[in-house]
C-alpha cells in the first residue's frame, strides 16, 4: 500500500508533540502553605482566578504540542494521493508515448514542426526515465502492436518518425497504449499523448478504445496529453483542384477550378499551375481572412494519353506547407463517337447538338464527342459497324426490323450502350415484340396526356448515386423539377430493372438494365421523348411531349453525362484523398499479367501480379501524396503495355487545423480525471509530478506553523505578562 508520506520515518516525530506535557508534570511546582493570616485577602483572590489561569496554561500548552506536530508532518511532506513508493521519483515505468503522426503535426512554427516538438518532449521524458523501464512507442499511423523497448532502444525508434498522410483516429492508437501498458510488471504505468489535439485525429463520435483495461489495472494507468497545438492559427491551403472531367478528348482544353481557403488574416499568394512537370500558368490571390477564394486555369490541346497535374502556391512561406499543393490526373482520349438513329432529322436535332454542336465543328475547335446521324431507313443499307460507337441513341423510331434489334442487341451484349427515348411514332407493340423485348427495360403501355398543362407534371425523385446525377446535384434536381410534361408512356418495370429518374407523379420517366458480360452493357429507357416540335399547336404540344431540351440546361448536362457514362469512361476516378482505395479501369481484352506501382518521388515501384476483378485494378490506400503511375503488362512476349495513372491528395480537414475543447478530451477520455493535460514542458512537469507523488501539503502546513508560532508567541506574552502584574501587586500589598 502506497504510504503518503515523502518520509514516512519522520513522520513519527509528531510523538514529539508529547514533551512539552511531560516538561509540563515533571517541572511542575509544588506549592509552598504558609499560614500568614495576614495574606488571606490575597488567597481567596487566587482561588477566585484559578480556574481562567488553567484554561490559559491549557491553551498555551496546545499551542505549543500543535506546533511540535506540524513541524513533524512537514518534515515528514505528506501528499493526497501518490503512485511514488516511499518518497522514490524514478521507479521502473511501463511507459507507452503516443505519437500523433497525421499531416497537421507538420505545422511549423519557430523552425519546428509540431512532429519535432514532440520529439524533443519524448526526448526530456526518456531522461528521466529508469533504465529498467520498458517503452511503447505508438505511431498514430500503425495498428501493428509494439514490443516494449529500453530507453535508448525508444529514442531510436522515435527518430525514425515520420508524418504520414494515410492514418487513423487517435481513439484506437490510445487504446493500444493502454493494453500495452496494462498489467505491466513495472510499478509505474503512464500513457504520454503527444498531438496537436487537431479534430481530424480524433473521432469525437466515441470514447477511446482501452478505457475499460485501464480502470482494471491494479496500479492504475496515468494519462498525460501534451497540446501542442499552435496558439494562432495561419494557414493558406489548395483544398480543391478539379478537372471539369477525369478525361479529355484529344484537341479540347479543359477547365481546372481550383479552391483555395485561408485561416487567419487576410494575405497574398501566387496560384501556379502545373501539367506534366510545366508551368502552364500563374494568378495572383487576395484571400480575405479565414475565407476562400477560386481560381480557373485552362488546359492547353494535350496529346491522348495520360496527363498529370498540380496546383501548388507561392509568395509568403505558410506555417502548413503539405496542404500548399493538391494533385490531380486526367486521361485525353480521342473522341468518343456516338450514333444517332431517329426517323425524322428533326428528333434527333437536340440530342447531336447537345453532343457535338455546329459551331464546333465550324470553328475547328476541339470535340469531345463525334456524332454521325442516320435516319431509320437507311440503316439496313449502311452497314455500320457498331464496336466502333462509343454509344448509340434510338430516338422516335416507328420500327426497326429484326436483323437491326438483333445487332443491337449483341452489340448491347459485349458491352455497348444505348439509349431509346420514345416519341409520337414509336409504337408499343413494336418494342413489346420477341425480339425488342430482348433488350428493353420495361414493356410499354399505355399514353399518358395531360391536356390541362396548367395541372401538368414535371419530372420528380432522381437517383442521386447514379453517376448521370453525381453532378451539381442539387442544381440539376431544381432544374429538372421546373420541366413540363405533357405527354409519356405507362411502363411495366420487371424485377431487377433500376428507376433512375421518376415524374412528380411517381411514375418512371428513366429505366436502366445492365447486361452483365465481358463488358457490361447498359439500356437507358426515356418513357418520354428527347425531341420537341417548334409551334405552339395542339398537334405540336402532342408531338412534342415536353419542354425537356428548352427548359433551363438539365437536358445539356444529363445527355452529355450519359455517352461518357455509357462509354465506360463515366465514375472511373483519377483523383484521391489519403486513405482511400484506388480502382482504375483496365482493358480486359488485354490480359495484362503485372502490373508495376510507382509512387511519388520517382521510387521503385511495387510488381503486382494479377490483381484484377471485373477490368479493374484495385490498389489499397496508396499511403503517399503526390502523383502515381501504374504501368500494365503482358508476359506473354507480345509487348502489349499500357500506363495508368492517380493521384493522391492529403484530406481537406486536414487543413483546417481546428484544435479540441476540453469538452472534447472530456467526451474522448470520460472523465476529467482520467487524464491530465498540459500545454508545455513546465506544465507537464508539474501534472507529472503532481501525478507521481500526489499534491503536497507542506506549503499548507508551513502555513499553519507560521500561525500557530504567532498564536503561541501572543499568548505566552499577553500569560506572562498577567502573571508579572500579578505578582507586582502582591509586592506592592
Amino acid at each position: 500500500m502506497d504510504s503518503i508520506f515523502l518520509n514516512a520515518g519522520l513522520a513519527g516525530g509528531v510523538a514529539l508533540a508529547a514533551l512539552p506535557v511531560i516538561l509540563h508534570l515533571f517541572m511542575k511546582q509544588t506549592p509552598k502553605h504558609v499560614l500568614f493570616p495576614a495574606l488571606r485577602l490575597i488567597q481567596e483572590r487566587q482561588k477566585r482566578s484559578r480556574k481562567r489561569l488553567k484554561v490559559k496554561n491549557w491553551l498555551l500548552l496546545l499551542a505549543r504540542i500543535a506546533l511540535i506536530a506540524l513541524m513533524a508532518l512537514a518534515l515528514a511532506r505528506p501528499r493526497l494521493w501518490s503512485k511514488a513508493s516511499l518518497g522514490d521519483t524514478e521507479v521502473p515505468t511501463a511507459m507507452a508515448l503516443v505519437f500523433d503522426t497525421s499531416l497537421s503535426m507538420g505545422y511549423e512554427e519557430r523552425g519546428k514542426t509540431r512532429l519535432q516538438e514532440a520529439k524533443e518532449l519524448a526526448y526530456e521524458i526518456l531522461k528521466k526515465t529508469h533504465e529498467s523501464s520498458r517503452v511503447f512507442v505508438i505511431d498514430s499511423a500503425e495498428a501493428v502492436r509494439q514490443s516494449g523497448l529500453s530507453p535508448s532502444g525508444a529514442r531510436k525508434r522515435i527518430e525514425a518518425l515520420t508524418l504520414r498522410a494515410v492514418n487513423r483516429p487517435l481513439n484506437g492508437a490510445v487504446g493500444q497504449a493502454y493494453k500495452a501498458v496494462a498489467g505491466a510488471e513495472q510499478p509505474r504505468h503512464e500513457v504520454y499523448v503527444l498531438t496537436d489535439l487537431a479534430r481530424t485525429a480524433w473521432d469525437l463520435t466515441r470514447p477511446a478504445e482501452g478505457l475499460d483495461e485501464a480502470k482494471k489495472d491494479k496500479g492504475g494507468i496515468s494519462t498525460f496529453v501534451m497540446r501542442l497545438s499552435p496558439k494562432v492559427i495561419r494557414n493558406v491551403s489548395v483544398v480543391g483542384a478539379e478537372p471539369q472531367a477525369p478525361f479529355a478528348s484529344g484537341d479540347e482544353p479543359l477547365p481546372i477550378l481550383v479552391t483555395i481557403r485561408s485561416l487567419g488574416p487576410a494575405t497574398k499568394r501566387v496560384a501556379e499551375f502545373h501539367l506534366d512537370g510545366k508551368i502552364r500558368g500563374k494568378e495572383p490571390v487576395s484571400l480575405p481572412a479565414n475565407g476562400e477564394v477560386q481560381v480557373r486555369f485552362t488546359t492547353p490541346k494535350l496529346p491522348p494519353g495520360l496527363h498529370q497535374g498540380e496546383i501548388s502556391l507561392a509568395g509568403e512561406p505558410d506555417p502548413l506547407e503539405v496542404d500548399d499543393h493538391r494533385y490531380f490526373t486526367l486521361d485525353v482520349q480521342p473522341p468518343l463517337k456516338v450514333l444517332v438513329i431517329s426517323d425524322r432529322a428533326i428528333d434527333a436535332d437536340f440530342v447531336a447538338n447537345a453532343l457535338d454542336p455546329e459551331t464546333l465543328k465550324a470553328s475547328g475547335a476541339g470535340r469531345p464527342f463525334q456524332v454521325t446521324r442516320v435516319l431509320s431507313p437507311r440503316l439496313e443499307g449502311m452497314n455500320l459497324n457498331l464496336r466502333d460507337y462509343s454509344c448509340v441513341f434510338v430516338l422516335n423510331v416507328k420500327s426497326l426490323p429484326d436483323p437491326e434489334w438483333g445487332r443491337l442487341n449483341q452489340y448491347v451484349r459485349n458491352g455497348g450502350g444505348l439509349v431509346l427515348a420514345l416519341g409520337d411514332r414509336m409504337s408499343k407493340e413494336s418494342l413489346n415484340d420477341s425480339v425488342a423485348s430482348q433488350l428493353m427495360p420495361a414493356s410499354i403501355g399505355d399514353l399518358k396526356t395531360f391536356k390541362d398543362l396548367a395541372h401538368g407534371i414535371h419530372f420528380g425523385k432522381a437517383d442521386i448515386a447514379h453517376p448521370l446525377f453525381a453532378r451539381n446535384t442539387r442544381d440539376l434536381l431544381a432544374e429538372l423539377s421546373s420541366v413540363p410534361i405533357y405527354q409519356y408512356r405507362e411502363v411495366t418495370q420487371p424485377q431487377g430493372t433500376r428507376t433512375l429518374l421518376s415524374y412528380s407523379d411517381g411514375k418512371p420517366a428513366l429505366l436502366e438494365r445492365l447486361f452483365p458480360g465481358t463488358g457490361t452493357g447498359r439500356v437507358l429507357l426515356w418513357t418520354t421523348a428527347l425531341s420537341r416540335r417548334s409551334g405552339i399547336t395542339a398537334q405540336d404540344r402532342r408531338e412534342s411531349w415536353n419542354d425537356f431540351p428548352i427548359v433551363g440546361w438539365s437536358f445539356f448536362s444529363i445527355i452529355n453525362d450519359t455517352v461518357p457514362y455509357l462509354a465506360g469512361v463515366a465514375g472511373h476516378q483519377l483523383t484521391y484523398n489519403a486513405g482511400e482505395d484506388v480502382r482504375l479501369p483496365i482493358d480486359p481484352s488485354k490480359r495484362f499479367s503485372t502490373f508495376t506501382i510507382q509512387g511519388p518521388g520517382a521510387k521503385t515501384g511495387d510488381t503486382l501480379g494479377e490483381p484484377v476483378s471485373g477490368g479493374v485494378l484495385y490498389i489499397p490506400a496508396p499511403p503517399r501524396v503526390g502523383p502515381w503511375t501504374v504501368t500494365a503488362s503482358r508476359n506473354d512476349g507480345g509487348g502489349t503495355r499500357q500506363v495508368l495513372g492517380f493521384s493522391v491528395n492529403p484530406p481537406a480537414d486536414e487543413t483546417k487545423v481546428v484544435p479540441m475543447t476540453e469538452a472534447d478530451l472530456t467526451t474522448v477520455f470520460g472523465d476529467k480525471d482520467r487524464y491530465q493535460l498540459a500545454d508545455d514542458t513546465k506544465s507537464l512537469n508539474r501534472v507529472v509530478k503532481n501525478q507521481r507523488v500526489g499534491r503536497e501539503l507542506f506549503p499548507l502546513l508551513m502555513l499553519l506553523i507560521l500561525l500557530v508560532v504567532s498564536v503561541e508567541n501572543v499568548l505566552a506574552n499577553t500569560f506572562y505578562r498577567e502573571r508579572s502584574s500579578a505578582g507586582a501587586q502582591r509586592a506592592a500589598a
